[in-house]
């Protein structure tokens, strides 16, 4: 019944584009069935197959039990850490609706091969155990069958040297653009963050075969870390688990914003590839310390993302020993951010808050997730802007210091991408007086900034202009929306309100 209606959610909002999906011939469905008539199923629950369903059949890679490699069922089985890091990212995909039921998986890189969700398992029943070691000669271990996607796993494994996870999923707008084969333009600076200049769609190829990894890695290139997989779903890898679920997110937040966009009837403003370029560089340099960085080519360190003096005074910074200064407000800042994510207005790190304190504002740090992040780790910045601390402020600093020099009655900033913000933002629109919640914001209209580059004083200048003297929130072109308030509540209030105007 769910699979059912996720289908339909898929299909309507594939509809909603204005052109219909690329329906599969009845001779692929014809092997859909024979390969869904096996899914899940041990040999001894194959009987009477046809010879079609034989050839058709969902193929396991050969098995190879190596003593200590295997989950056994029987005490702790090896990579238990990593195991259960496996089945928390597939509930956490659930939880966070870009997957239902074992139509998606995900896996990670451990000494020797990688571990993979199994094959029917549901993932609110999956014991580590049932997380399947492969090795990187394409053999499994153990009594459980990977995953019928286990090719496309150990193709990036074997040909990305860079990817120690990856995840798998069906989520909805993804999959309404891959059933019309379309890829994700720049038309926002986050598509840079999966690495090239669009988010691309790769052919179409059965599942489970190996036309399809292939098809995927032709797609991925050499840069891509995220790809649509046409009729199909999406996919992508990352570092760790934690930042490949981010980017699964990420990319379907993305697939829902373009979608949106193409909704109202025109296609959205695309960035020029140039503009992408800057994008690229930036975000190569995001969230990390300067230890880090090594080897950038010249493009890359001028369009570096760059964080504001930084100036420490005595009882001012955060040291994580301790309670911190204006520990309510740091910790304010980190519960308006959750309530964000909470709201549906923004995802992961691509917001942010900031509130007015006595000589400056505290505001959350860079690349640092808000469900991990602590008070001493939200920045105080003083009103020369400086920043005080161990922490670099968000890269989007600029806009929350701009607001508190030029606007005294703003005690509080809140900024985010949500879905229809963005979208109308990414066709430069603005919200007028259509209904007469407009005026909370303070205009007779909720403006459009100009587009600029995000993090950049050009990028500030256009939100004060759009802002006027007496507008409390715009949007910001190809970017999403900021506001402000008298405290952080309020400003929180203002965001969804925008959001839901």
């Amino acid at each position: 019944a769910n699979e059912t209606e996720c289908l339909a959610r898929q299909y309507v909002c594939a509809m909603s584009i204005g052109s219909a999906p690329v329906v599969l011939p009845d001779e692929e469905i014809d092997v859909m069935l024979a390969k869904f008539k096996t899914y899940g199923k041990k040999p001894s629950e194959l009987q009477d197959l046809s010879d079609f369903e034989r050839k058709h059949a969902i193929s396991a890679p050969p098995r190879k039990d190596v003593v200590g490699l295997a989950g056994t069922g029987a005490g702790e089985v090896p990579f238990a850490e990593a195991r259960r890091k496996v089945i928390e990212t597939c509930l956490k995909m659930e939880a966070m609706g870009i997957n239902q039921g074992t139509s998606g998986n995900a896996s990670c890189r451990v000494p020797g091969g990688f571990v993979v969700t199994s094959s029917g398992v549901p993932y609110d029943k999956m014991r580590p155990d049932q997380v399947v070691f492969m090795d990187l000669e394409g053999n499994f271990h153990g009594a459980f069958q990977p995953s019928s996607e286990w090719r496309m796993h150990y193709d990036i494994y074997k040909s990305v040297p860079q990817a120690e996870a990856v995840v798998h999923a069906h989520p909805t707008y993804c999959t309404a653009l891959s059933s019309q084969r379309r890829h994700i333009p720049g038309f926002h600076s986050m598509v840079a963050v999966a690495g090239a200049r669009t988010i691309p769609c790769a052919d179409y190829a059965t599942f489970g075969t190996q036309e399809l990894s292939d098809s995927l890695l032709a797609a991925l290139g050499e840069s891509s870390k995220s790809a649509l997989l046409a009729n199909h779903g999406m996919i992508c890898y990352g570092p760790d688990l934690d930042k490949a679920l981010w980017l699964a997110n990420e990319t379907e937040c993305l697939a829902r914003q373009y979608v949106c966009a193409m909704s109202i009837g025109s296609a959205p403003v695309v960035l020029p590839d140039e503009e992408i370029d800057v994008m690229l560089a930036k975000f190569k340099t995001y969230g990390k310390k300067p230890s880090e960085l090594q080897d950038l080519s010249d493009f890359e360190r001028k369009h570096a993302i760059s964080a504001p003096p930084r100036k420490d005074v005595v009882g001012l910074a955060g040291t994580g020993a301790g309670e911190v200064p204006f520990a309510e407000a740091r910790r304010k800042v980190i519960e308006t951010c959750l309530k964000m994510e909470a709201m549906g207005i923004n995802q992961g790190t691509s917001g942010n808050a900031s509130c007015r304190v006595p000589g400056g504002f505290v505001v959350t740090s860079s690349g640092v997730p808000y469900d991990k992040m602590r008070p001493d780790q939200v920045v105080f910045m003083d009103l020369e802007g400086n920043f005080h601390g161990a922490f670099q402020p968000s890269s989007e600093w600029r806009m929350h210091y701009d607001i508190y020099k030029s606007v005294p009655q703003a005690e509080a900033v809140v900024h985010a991408h949500p879905t229809y913000c963005t979208a109308l933002s990414s066709q430069r629109r603005h919200i007028p007086g259509f209904h007469s919640m407009v005026a909370v914001a303070g205009a007779r209209t909720i403006p459009c900034a100009d587009y600029a580059t995000f993090g950049t004083q050009e990028l500030s200048d256009s939100l004060l202009a759009a802002l006027g003297e007496s507008s409390k929130s715009a949007l910001l072109a190809n970017h999403g929306m900021i506001c402000y308030g008298p405290d952080l509540d309020k400003a929180l209030w203002l965001a969804n309100e925008t959001e839901c105007l």
